[in-house]
Protein backbone atom coordinates (compact mmCIF):
# COMPACT_ATOMS: atom_id res chain seq x y z
CA UNK A 1 0.00 0.00 0.00
CA UNK A 2 0.99 3.62 -0.99
CA UNK A 3 0.70 4.89 2.67
CA UNK A 4 3.82 7.07 3.13
CA UNK A 5 2.74 8.84 0.67
CA UNK A 6 0.67 11.11 2.85
CA UNK A 7 3.24 11.94 5.20
CA UNK A 8 1.75 14.45 7.67
CA UNK A 9 2.60 18.13 7.06
CA UNK A 10 3.46 17.53 3.32
CA UNK A 11 0.16 18.18 2.19
CA UNK A 12 1.57 18.44 -1.86
CA UNK A 13 1.49 14.84 -2.07
CA UNK A 14 -2.40 14.18 -1.32
CA UNK A 15 -2.64 14.67 -4.78
CA UNK A 16 -0.09 12.30 -5.94
CA UNK A 17 -1.53 10.20 -3.57
CA UNK A 18 -4.85 10.14 -5.34
CA UNK A 19 -3.86 10.08 -9.02
CA UNK A 20 -2.02 6.68 -7.90
CA UNK A 21 -4.74 5.30 -6.26
CA UNK A 22 -6.94 5.87 -9.07
CA UNK A 23 -4.21 4.19 -11.61
CA UNK A 24 -4.01 1.38 -9.18
CA UNK A 25 -7.73 0.14 -8.95
CA UNK A 26 -9.27 -1.19 -11.74
CA UNK A 27 -12.47 -2.24 -10.22
CA UNK A 28 -12.64 -5.69 -11.65
CA UNK A 29 -11.13 -7.66 -9.09
CA UNK A 30 -7.75 -7.95 -10.98
CA UNK A 31 -4.90 -6.13 -9.96
CA UNK A 32 -2.71 -7.96 -12.69
CA UNK A 33 -4.30 -7.11 -16.16
CA UNK A 34 -7.95 -6.43 -17.39
CA UNK A 35 -7.49 -8.82 -20.21
CA UNK A 36 -8.30 -11.82 -18.09
CA UNK A 37 -11.10 -10.78 -16.40
CA UNK A 38 -13.11 -9.09 -19.06
CA UNK A 39 -14.55 -12.35 -20.32
CA UNK A 40 -15.48 -13.15 -16.81
CA UNK A 41 -17.31 -10.02 -15.40
CA UNK A 42 -19.59 -10.14 -18.45
CA UNK A 43 -20.21 -13.79 -18.31
CA UNK A 44 -21.69 -14.24 -14.86
CA UNK A 45 -22.56 -10.63 -14.10
CA UNK A 46 -25.87 -11.96 -13.02
CA UNK A 47 -25.07 -13.80 -10.57
CA UNK A 48 -22.79 -11.19 -9.20
CA UNK A 49 -26.17 -9.51 -8.50
CA UNK A 50 -27.95 -11.62 -6.89
CA UNK A 51 -29.26 -13.76 -9.60
CA UNK A 52 -28.73 -16.88 -6.86
CA UNK A 53 -28.90 -15.21 -4.40
CA UNK A 54 -25.08 -14.70 -4.29
CA UNK A 55 -25.22 -18.16 -3.39
CA UNK A 56 -21.48 -19.74 -3.59
CA UNK A 57 -19.71 -16.22 -3.99
CA UNK A 58 -19.75 -15.37 -0.48
CA UNK A 59 -17.73 -17.20 1.96
CA UNK A 60 -14.76 -17.17 0.67
CA UNK A 61 -16.11 -14.07 -0.93
CA UNK A 62 -15.44 -14.05 -5.04
CA UNK A 63 -12.76 -11.24 -6.48
CA UNK A 64 -15.12 -10.14 -9.19
CA UNK A 65 -17.81 -9.84 -6.27
CA UNK A 66 -15.91 -7.90 -4.11
CA UNK A 67 -14.82 -5.57 -6.76
CA UNK A 68 -18.46 -4.48 -7.61
CA UNK A 69 -19.07 -4.34 -3.80
CA UNK A 70 -16.33 -1.64 -3.77
CA UNK A 71 -17.79 0.35 -6.88
CA UNK A 72 -21.08 0.79 -6.11
CA UNK A 73 -19.45 1.46 -2.30
CA UNK A 74 -17.86 4.13 -4.16
CA UNK A 75 -20.52 5.23 -6.24
CA UNK A 76 -22.43 6.15 -2.66
CA UNK A 77 -18.97 7.55 -1.01
CA UNK A 78 -19.24 10.16 -3.90
CA UNK A 79 -22.73 11.52 -2.83
CA UNK A 80 -20.50 12.69 0.60
CA UNK A 81 -17.98 13.53 -1.24
CA UNK A 82 -19.68 15.96 -3.71
CA UNK A 83 -22.45 17.40 -1.23
CA UNK A 84 -21.64 21.07 0.25
CA UNK A 85 -21.88 20.20 4.00
CA UNK A 86 -20.09 23.83 4.61
CA UNK A 87 -22.58 26.14 6.59
CA UNK A 88 -20.72 28.80 6.00
CA UNK A 89 -21.27 28.24 1.91
CA UNK A 90 -24.40 29.83 0.12
CA UNK A 91 -24.65 26.66 -1.57
CA UNK A 92 -24.89 24.57 1.79
CA UNK A 93 -27.38 21.61 0.89
CA UNK A 94 -26.34 21.02 -2.38
CA UNK A 95 -24.12 19.58 -5.10
CA UNK A 96 -20.62 20.82 -5.02
CA UNK A 97 -20.40 19.64 -8.81
CA UNK A 98 -22.24 20.18 -12.39
CA UNK A 99 -23.68 16.77 -13.56
CA UNK A 100 -20.51 16.81 -16.07
CA UNK A 101 -18.25 17.59 -13.56
CA UNK A 102 -19.34 14.75 -11.12
CA UNK A 103 -19.29 12.61 -14.26
CA UNK A 104 -15.46 13.16 -14.25
CA UNK A 105 -15.37 12.54 -11.27
CA UNK A 106 -16.87 9.32 -11.20
CA UNK A 107 -14.38 8.41 -14.31
CA UNK A 108 -11.67 9.67 -12.15
CA UNK A 109 -12.25 7.73 -9.19
CA UNK A 110 -13.00 4.41 -11.63
CA UNK A 111 -16.04 3.20 -9.79
CA UNK A 112 -18.25 5.08 -12.95
CA UNK A 113 -16.05 4.76 -16.00
CA UNK A 114 -17.82 5.10 -19.09
CA UNK A 115 -20.73 6.59 -16.63
CA UNK A 116 -23.02 9.80 -17.41
CA UNK A 117 -24.96 11.80 -14.83
CA UNK A 118 -28.32 12.38 -16.14
CA UNK A 119 -30.25 13.40 -12.76
CA UNK A 120 -29.91 14.75 -9.46
CA UNK A 121 -31.81 13.86 -7.06
CA UNK A 122 -33.72 16.14 -4.34
CA UNK A 123 -35.62 15.28 -0.80
CA UNK A 124 -37.40 17.37 1.61
CA UNK A 125 -35.31 17.24 4.43
CA UNK A 126 -37.88 18.97 6.63
CA UNK A 127 -39.56 16.48 7.03
CA UNK A 128 -37.72 15.30 9.41
CA UNK A 129 -34.71 17.69 10.24
CA UNK A 130 -33.47 14.85 12.72
CA UNK A 131 -32.32 13.10 10.42
CA UNK A 132 -30.35 15.16 8.74
CA UNK A 133 -28.92 17.59 11.13
CA UNK A 134 -29.48 19.89 8.22
CA UNK A 135 -30.82 23.58 8.21
CA UNK A 136 -30.58 24.87 4.66
CA UNK A 137 -32.73 27.62 3.25
CA UNK A 138 -34.38 25.62 0.82
CA UNK A 139 -36.38 22.66 2.64
CA UNK A 140 -35.00 20.54 -0.62
CA UNK A 141 -31.16 19.33 -0.10
CA UNK A 142 -29.31 17.44 -2.88
CA UNK A 143 -29.50 13.65 -2.11
CA UNK A 144 -27.89 11.75 -4.84
CA UNK A 145 -27.96 10.85 -8.79
CA UNK A 146 -28.58 9.26 -11.39
CA UNK A 147 -25.77 7.77 -14.04
CA UNK A 148 -26.24 5.54 -17.25
CA UNK A 149 -23.13 3.68 -18.82
CA UNK A 150 -22.41 5.22 -22.19
CA UNK A 151 -19.30 4.06 -23.04
CA UNK A 152 -19.08 1.02 -25.36
CA UNK A 153 -15.54 -0.42 -23.52
CA UNK A 154 -17.13 -0.31 -20.19
CA UNK A 155 -21.02 -1.92 -21.18
CA UNK A 156 -18.83 -5.03 -22.76
CA UNK A 157 -16.60 -5.03 -19.78
CA UNK A 158 -19.91 -5.24 -17.27
CA UNK A 159 -21.91 -7.39 -19.84
CA UNK A 160 -24.63 -5.04 -19.69
CA UNK A 161 -25.86 -1.40 -20.12
CA UNK A 162 -25.89 -0.34 -16.39
CA UNK A 163 -28.04 2.85 -14.52
CA UNK A 164 -26.93 3.22 -10.98
CA UNK A 165 -29.32 5.40 -8.51
CA UNK A 166 -26.71 6.69 -5.64
CA UNK A 167 -28.52 8.11 -2.51
CA UNK A 168 -26.65 10.14 -0.06
CA UNK A 169 -26.57 9.14 3.22
CA UNK A 170 -26.86 12.10 6.79
CA UNK A 171 -23.60 13.20 8.48
CA UNK A 172 -25.43 12.54 11.71
CA UNK A 173 -26.74 9.04 11.58
CA UNK A 174 -26.65 8.88 15.65
CA UNK A 175 -28.68 12.20 15.78
CA UNK A 176 -31.86 10.71 13.82
CA UNK A 177 -31.30 7.08 15.60
CA UNK A 178 -32.03 8.65 18.72
CA UNK A 179 -35.60 10.48 17.59
CA UNK A 180 -36.51 6.92 15.67
CA UNK A 181 -38.51 5.82 18.84
CA UNK A 182 -40.81 9.18 18.02
CA UNK A 183 -41.63 8.08 14.62
CA UNK A 184 -42.12 4.17 14.47
CA UNK A 185 -44.87 4.80 12.53
CA UNK A 186 -45.42 2.09 9.65
CA UNK A 187 -47.05 3.71 6.97
CA UNK A 188 -47.55 1.50 3.64
CA UNK A 189 -46.55 2.53 0.69
CA UNK A 190 -50.05 2.88 -1.02
CA UNK A 191 -50.45 5.48 1.45
CA UNK A 192 -47.59 7.47 -0.07
CA UNK A 193 -48.76 11.47 -0.97
CA UNK A 194 -47.31 11.76 -4.29
CA UNK A 195 -47.88 12.90 -8.40
CA UNK A 196 -51.03 11.04 -9.67
CA UNK A 197 -49.45 10.11 -12.55
CA UNK A 198 -47.21 7.95 -10.63
CA UNK A 199 -49.48 4.47 -9.64
CA UNK A 200 -48.85 3.87 -6.04
CA UNK A 201 -47.91 0.29 -4.52
CA UNK A 202 -50.18 -2.50 -4.09
CA UNK A 203 -49.21 -4.30 -1.19
CA UNK A 204 -51.29 -2.82 1.69
CA UNK A 205 -50.09 -4.91 3.97
CA UNK A 206 -46.42 -4.48 3.36
CA UNK A 207 -45.29 -1.42 5.70
CA UNK A 208 -42.20 0.72 5.76
CA UNK A 209 -41.37 3.69 8.23
CA UNK A 210 -42.69 6.62 8.23
CA UNK A 211 -39.92 8.87 7.96
CA UNK A 212 -38.25 7.33 5.33
CA UNK A 213 -41.61 7.17 3.17
CA UNK A 214 -42.19 10.63 3.85
CA UNK A 215 -38.28 11.77 2.55
CA UNK A 216 -38.75 9.87 -0.55
CA UNK A 217 -42.54 11.08 -1.49
CA UNK A 218 -42.82 14.73 -0.22
CA UNK A 219 -43.02 17.44 -1.62
CA UNK A 220 -42.76 21.58 -0.93
CA UNK A 221 -44.37 23.72 -3.81
CA UNK A 222 -42.42 26.79 -2.07
CA UNK A 223 -39.03 25.09 -2.45
CA UNK A 224 -37.03 25.45 -5.86
CA UNK A 225 -35.34 21.79 -5.56
CA UNK A 226 -37.93 20.27 -3.67
CA UNK A 227 -41.08 20.63 -6.29
CA UNK A 228 -41.00 17.61 -7.28
CA UNK A 229 -40.71 14.60 -4.64
CA UNK A 230 -37.23 11.86 -4.37
CA UNK A 231 -39.71 9.47 -6.07
CA UNK A 232 -41.33 11.73 -8.81
CA UNK A 233 -37.91 12.41 -10.00
CA UNK A 234 -36.27 8.87 -9.56
CA UNK A 235 -39.63 7.36 -11.57
CA UNK A 236 -39.50 9.78 -14.12
CA UNK A 237 -35.97 9.55 -14.89
CA UNK A 238 -35.60 5.30 -15.00
CA UNK A 239 -38.62 5.82 -17.13
CA UNK A 240 -37.04 8.10 -19.34
CA UNK A 241 -33.51 5.57 -19.63
CA UNK A 242 -35.96 2.54 -19.86
CA UNK A 243 -37.54 3.99 -23.20
CA UNK A 244 -34.29 5.35 -24.69
CA UNK A 245 -32.58 1.69 -24.16
CA UNK A 246 -35.83 -0.02 -24.68
CA UNK A 247 -33.96 -2.34 -27.36
CA UNK A 248 -31.33 -3.61 -25.28
CA UNK A 249 -33.43 -4.73 -22.08
CA UNK A 250 -32.22 -8.44 -22.06
CA UNK A 251 -28.62 -6.25 -21.28
CA UNK A 252 -29.80 -3.59 -18.97
CA UNK A 253 -29.20 -3.43 -15.66
CA UNK A 254 -30.61 -1.12 -12.41
CA UNK A 255 -28.46 -0.87 -9.38
CA UNK A 256 -29.55 0.99 -6.45
CA UNK A 257 -26.36 2.33 -3.78
CA UNK A 258 -26.06 3.68 -0.65
CA UNK A 259 -25.06 4.13 2.70
CA UNK A 260 -26.88 5.03 6.16
CA UNK A 261 -30.35 6.38 5.35
CA UNK A 262 -29.33 6.21 1.65
CA UNK A 263 -29.02 2.51 1.99
CA UNK A 264 -32.52 2.85 3.27
CA UNK A 265 -33.55 4.84 0.76
CA UNK A 266 -32.09 2.79 -1.96
CA UNK A 267 -33.80 -0.14 -0.47
CA UNK A 268 -37.49 1.62 -0.97
CA UNK A 269 -36.70 3.41 -4.24
CA UNK A 270 -35.91 -0.09 -6.05
CA UNK A 271 -38.90 -1.47 -4.32
CA UNK A 272 -41.01 0.98 -6.01
CA UNK A 273 -39.26 0.69 -9.34
CA UNK A 274 -38.88 -2.48 -9.72
CA UNK A 275 -43.08 -2.80 -9.28
CA UNK A 276 -44.39 -0.16 -10.50
CA UNK A 277 -42.33 0.26 -13.71
CA UNK A 278 -40.45 -3.44 -14.32
CA UNK A 279 -42.58 -5.59 -13.50
CA UNK A 280 -45.60 -3.70 -14.56
CA UNK A 281 -44.43 -4.38 -18.21
CA UNK A 282 -43.42 -7.63 -19.49
CA UNK A 283 -40.92 -6.86 -21.80
CA UNK A 284 -38.86 -5.47 -18.94
CA UNK A 285 -39.54 -7.59 -16.17
CA UNK A 286 -36.13 -9.51 -16.74
CA UNK A 287 -34.35 -6.46 -15.87
CA UNK A 288 -32.13 -7.23 -13.06
CA UNK A 289 -32.80 -4.34 -9.87
CA UNK A 290 -30.25 -4.76 -7.03
CA UNK A 291 -29.63 -2.88 -3.91
CA UNK A 292 -25.61 -2.47 -2.59
CA UNK A 293 -26.85 -1.30 1.02
CA UNK A 294 -23.96 -0.28 3.37
CA UNK A 295 -25.04 -0.05 7.06
CA UNK A 296 -28.84 -0.15 6.48
CA UNK A 297 -31.25 0.38 9.08
CA UNK A 298 -34.24 -1.59 8.90
CA UNK A 299 -37.31 -0.51 6.08
CA UNK A 300 -39.98 -2.38 6.93
CA UNK A 301 -41.61 -5.25 8.25
CA UNK A 302 -41.77 -8.63 7.21
CA UNK A 303 -44.64 -8.49 4.83
CA UNK A 304 -42.75 -5.91 3.13
CA UNK A 305 -39.42 -8.30 2.93
CA UNK A 306 -41.23 -10.91 1.81
CA UNK A 307 -42.56 -8.97 -1.27
CA UNK A 308 -38.83 -7.53 -1.79
CA UNK A 309 -38.25 -10.76 -2.87
CA UNK A 310 -41.53 -12.37 -4.62
CA UNK A 311 -41.45 -9.37 -7.46
CA UNK A 312 -37.41 -10.37 -7.83
CA UNK A 313 -35.65 -7.26 -6.03
CA UNK A 314 -32.23 -8.67 -4.83
CA UNK A 315 -30.47 -6.80 -1.90
CA UNK A 316 -26.92 -7.42 -0.73
CA UNK A 317 -26.34 -5.68 2.82
CA UNK A 318 -23.02 -4.69 4.10
CA UNK A 319 -22.99 -4.64 7.74
CA UNK A 320 -20.31 -4.28 10.57
CA UNK A 321 -20.76 -5.89 13.39
CA UNK A 322 -20.24 -3.12 16.14
CA UNK A 323 -22.30 -0.67 14.30
CA UNK A 324 -25.64 0.16 16.20
CA UNK A 325 -27.76 1.67 12.99
CA UNK A 326 -27.91 -1.62 10.98
CA UNK A 327 -29.93 -2.72 14.59
CA UNK A 328 -32.60 -0.05 14.52
CA UNK A 329 -36.02 0.02 13.79
CA UNK A 330 -36.98 -2.80 15.59
CA UNK A 331 -35.31 -3.67 18.55
CA UNK A 332 -37.21 -5.61 20.67
CA UNK A 333 -39.49 -7.40 17.64
CA UNK A 334 -36.65 -8.27 14.71
CA UNK A 335 -36.02 -10.76 12.45
CA UNK A 336 -33.77 -12.44 15.06
CA UNK A 337 -37.01 -13.72 16.60
CA UNK A 338 -37.31 -16.37 14.66
CA UNK A 339 -40.80 -17.84 14.35
CA UNK A 340 -41.91 -15.45 16.78
CA UNK A 341 -41.67 -12.59 14.35
CA UNK A 342 -44.44 -14.15 11.98
CA UNK A 343 -46.29 -14.08 14.81
CA UNK A 344 -45.45 -10.72 16.47
CA UNK A 345 -45.85 -9.02 12.46
CA UNK A 346 -48.87 -6.86 13.13
CA UNK A 347 -46.99 -5.17 15.90
CA UNK A 348 -46.06 -1.70 14.63
CA UNK A 349 -42.59 -1.64 16.22
CA UNK A 350 -41.71 -5.09 14.37
CA UNK A 351 -39.44 -4.53 11.70
CA UNK A 352 -37.31 -7.05 9.48
CA UNK A 353 -34.29 -6.78 7.21
CA UNK A 354 -34.28 -7.47 3.61
CA UNK A 355 -32.36 -9.71 1.51
CA UNK A 356 -29.01 -11.09 1.72
CA UNK A 357 -26.10 -9.88 4.38
CA UNK A 358 -22.42 -9.91 4.84
CA UNK A 359 -21.39 -9.54 8.46
CA UNK A 360 -17.63 -8.29 8.94
CA UNK A 361 -16.08 -6.82 12.48
CA UNK A 362 -13.91 -3.45 12.19
CA UNK A 363 -11.58 -4.95 15.06
CA UNK A 364 -10.17 -7.48 12.55
CA UNK A 365 -8.01 -4.53 10.86
CA UNK A 366 -5.01 -3.80 12.17
CA UNK A 367 -4.77 -0.49 10.75
CA UNK A 368 -7.71 1.18 12.45
CA UNK A 369 -7.47 2.55 15.53
CA UNK A 370 -9.36 0.55 18.68
CA UNK A 371 -12.30 3.17 19.85
CA UNK A 372 -15.93 2.97 21.43
CA UNK A 373 -16.95 6.08 19.22
CA UNK A 374 -20.18 5.08 17.61
CA UNK A 375 -19.68 7.04 14.32
CA UNK A 376 -16.26 4.97 14.26
CA UNK A 377 -17.89 1.86 13.02
CA UNK A 378 -20.75 3.50 11.21
CA UNK A 379 -18.10 5.50 8.66
CA UNK A 380 -18.66 4.52 4.98
CA UNK A 381 -14.78 4.61 4.03
CA UNK A 382 -14.35 2.63 7.71
CA UNK A 383 -17.05 -0.32 6.25
CA UNK A 384 -14.97 -0.03 2.77
CA UNK A 385 -12.04 -0.62 4.09
CA UNK A 386 -13.60 -3.28 5.88
CA UNK A 387 -14.83 -5.15 2.69
CA UNK A 388 -11.74 -4.54 0.89
CA UNK A 389 -9.65 -6.91 3.44
CA UNK A 390 -12.99 -9.12 4.24
CA UNK A 391 -12.23 -12.68 3.15
CA UNK A 392 -15.43 -14.58 3.63
CA UNK A 393 -17.52 -15.45 7.12
CA UNK A 394 -15.13 -17.85 8.75
CA UNK A 395 -13.29 -15.27 10.15
CA UNK A 396 -10.61 -15.14 8.20
CA UNK A 397 -7.38 -12.58 8.54
CA UNK A 398 -7.65 -9.35 6.94
CA UNK A 399 -6.10 -9.19 3.80
CA UNK A 400 -6.38 -6.36 1.90
CA UNK A 401 -6.71 -6.65 -2.20
CA UNK A 402 -5.68 -3.49 -3.37
CA UNK A 403 -8.03 0.08 -1.94
CA UNK A 404 -5.16 2.26 -0.23
CA UNK A 405 -6.37 2.61 3.62
CA UNK A 406 -5.70 6.22 3.68
CA UNK A 407 -9.05 6.62 2.01
CA UNK A 408 -10.55 6.03 5.90
CA UNK A 409 -9.15 9.40 6.81
CA UNK A 410 -10.59 11.82 3.97
CA UNK A 411 -12.55 13.06 6.59
CA UNK A 412 -12.26 11.03 9.79
CA UNK A 413 -8.69 10.46 11.90
CA UNK A 414 -9.66 6.67 12.37
CA UNK A 415 -6.41 5.13 11.48
CA UNK A 416 -3.54 4.12 13.53
CA UNK A 417 -1.05 7.44 14.52
CA UNK A 418 1.56 4.58 13.17
CA UNK A 419 0.93 5.30 9.25
CA UNK A 420 1.19 9.01 9.71
CA UNK A 421 -2.46 9.95 7.28
CA UNK A 422 -3.46 13.28 8.01
CA UNK A 423 -6.84 13.45 9.66
CA UNK A 424 -9.66 14.60 7.57
CA UNK A 425 -7.16 15.17 4.24
CA UNK A 426 -10.46 15.64 2.41
CA UNK A 427 -11.56 18.88 3.63
CA UNK A 428 -8.41 20.05 4.13
CA UNK A 429 -7.58 20.00 0.46
CA UNK A 430 -11.51 21.47 -0.49
CA UNK A 431 -11.44 23.64 1.49
CA UNK A 432 -8.60 26.94 0.28
CA UNK A 433 -8.51 30.01 1.80
CA UNK A 434 -8.58 32.62 -0.88
CA UNK A 435 -7.89 36.81 -1.00
CA UNK A 436 -11.00 38.55 -2.76
CA UNK A 437 -10.52 41.66 -4.48
CA UNK A 438 -10.95 44.03 -1.33
CA UNK A 439 -8.58 41.73 0.37
CA UNK A 440 -10.81 39.79 2.72
CA UNK A 441 -10.24 35.93 3.54
CA UNK A 442 -12.47 33.52 2.79
CA UNK A 443 -13.62 30.25 1.60
CA UNK A 444 -13.67 29.04 -1.98
CA UNK A 445 -15.88 26.20 -2.03
CA UNK A 446 -16.76 24.92 -5.97
CA UNK A 447 -19.19 26.82 -7.05
CA UNK A 448 -21.81 24.80 -9.05
CA UNK A 449 -23.48 24.75 -12.13
CA UNK A 450 -27.04 25.78 -11.80
CA UNK A 451 -29.14 22.94 -12.30
CA UNK A 452 -33.05 23.52 -13.60
CA UNK A 453 -35.65 21.79 -11.94
CA UNK A 454 -36.29 18.21 -12.55
CA UNK A 455 -38.93 17.10 -15.45
CA UNK A 456 -41.30 14.59 -14.11
CA UNK A 457 -41.91 12.21 -16.80
CA UNK A 458 -44.90 9.65 -16.69
CA UNK A 459 -44.42 6.04 -16.18
CA UNK A 460 -47.25 5.19 -18.69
Amino acid sequence: MALSKLAIGNWKKAEYYLSEYNDKINGDGDRDGKTKTVTQLCNIWREIHGAKHWNGLLDPINPLLKAEILRYGDFAQQCYDSFDNDQSSKYYGNCKRSKSSLSHRLELVKCGRGYQVTKYIYANTRVLDSFFGEETNDSGAWIGFIAVCIDPDEIKRLGRRDIVVAWRGTETPHEWMQNLRDILVPATTSHATTCSNIQTLSKPDARVEKGFLSCYTSTDEDSVRCRFSAREIVVGEITRLLNEHKDEQQNLSITFTGHSLGAALATLSAYDVKQIIVNSQDCMSSIPVTVFAFASPRVGNLSFSQHMEEIGVNVLRLVNSRDLVPKVPGVIVNEKLGWLTKILHWLPWAYVHVGVEIVFDSSVSPLLKKTHNPAFFHNLEVYLHLVDGFQGNKKLPFKSSGRDAALVNKSSDLLIETLQIPSYWWERRNKEVVKRVDGILVYSPTTPTPIPLPLLLSPH
